[in-house]
């Protein structure tokens, strides 16, 4: 009598089939990875290119750039940023108004408990999708900004524990400390300069730039202790160009104060003339010429020899004279 052959696999055959499937996904998995962080960034580059519009058009129409924050001489006392001054130019008129950004200081705003809850909202064009922390409305909590020091407690009676809503792109002040009211760059401390001001030339000058949650992000809405300087101070809405670009150190805060992304090999940049553009960790760096920890309060800065300083801090400083060249 003859035997009917069974139909089936070996355990051997198996085993190959199933070492085959893990391979083709183990090749598969980083080109998912790469082609949704391509995604994710094109999503950053189109944040950053919608403030920077906003900043044009608050140029229009008041014939100058907001200040990276506004100024104070009152220790503690919280302001606002340049990103609650363009709300109307991003399409955000309404919460604008009702902050009342144009009538009152922040610290009033965040005295009143209804409006204080306002400066929570999270708004999708200050957030990088890259950067972890949830998706955009998870609960809210995620998206708070975040690190040692970052909570809003100042001349607000709101306690040690209250923050608002984060936002990974802060503006480049220049190459002094973030709460120095004669920086070099384009937006900083009681700042109001105009397109005129930019005699570098906008399109080789930096206007916004990445940070992400390693380096405790930004906040939209402004500065707690705009007289101070980080992790509590000014760094909230602004950084400088004299800290490394992904500084995997933070001691004297290199990182807070400076720039940073969650995309490999370096960071995206706004220009001053609207456009986007990925700067690399690798670019030319250097704070030769001065110290770059100098003038931590308001008196003059020193005078900077600006040939001796890296195209990155070239880059940051709206009137060094100097070329730029590859990079």
């Amino acid at each position: 009598m003859q035997i009917p052959k069974r139909i089936g696999f070996t355990l051997v055959e198996l085993l190959v089939v199933i070492a085959i499937i893990g391979v083709l996904i183990a090749l598969l998995l980083p080109a998912v990875q790469q082609a949704r962080e391509a995604a994710r960034r094109m999503s950053c580059n189109n944040n950053l290119k919608n403030l920077a519009l906003g900043l044009h058009n608050h140029h229009d129409t008041f014939g100058k750039f907001p200040s990276g924050g506004d100024h104070s001489t009152d220790d503690e006392r919280q302001m606002w940023g340049w990103g609650a001054h363009i709300l109307p130019f991003i399409e955000q008129g309404s919460l604008h108004d009702q902050l009342l950004v144009s009538q009152q200081d922040l610290k009033v705003t965040l005295d009143n408990s209804t409006l204080r809850l306002l400066t929570q909202t999270p708004l999708q064009v200050f957030i990088c999708p890259s950067d972890p922390g949830g998706p955009l409305m998870n609960g809210g909590k995620s998206n708070l900004n975040s690190g040692t020091g970052r909570h809003f407690s100042g001349d607000a009676n709101i306690g040690t524990s209250f923050r608002v809503a984060k936002s990974n792109y802060v503006a480049i002040c220049g190459f002094f400390d973030v709460n120095h009211q004669k920086n070099n760059g384009t937006l900083y401390r009681g700042s109001a300069h105009r397109f005129a001001d930019i005699t570098d030339g906008t399109s080789n000058t930096f206007l916004l730039g990445e940070r992400n949650l390693r380096c405790a992000q930004g906040a939209w809405v402004g500065n707690r202790n705009m007289p101070g300087s980080g992790p509590q101070g000014a760094d909230y809405t602004m950084g400088r160009i004299s800290r490394p670009l992904n500084d995997p150190q933070n001691d004297s805060n290199q990182c807070v104060e400076g720039f940073a992304s969650q995309h490999p090999g370096g960071a995206l940049f706004a220009y001053a003339d609207g456009s986007v553009h990925f700067i690399s960790d690798t670019i030319n760096y250097s704070n030769d010429g001065v110290d770059g920890n100098a003038t931590q309060n308001n008196t003059d800065p020193p005078v900077l020899d600006f040939s001796d300083l890296g195209i990155y801090q070239r880059l940051g400083i709206r009137s060094d004279g100097q070329p730029i060249g590859e990079y």
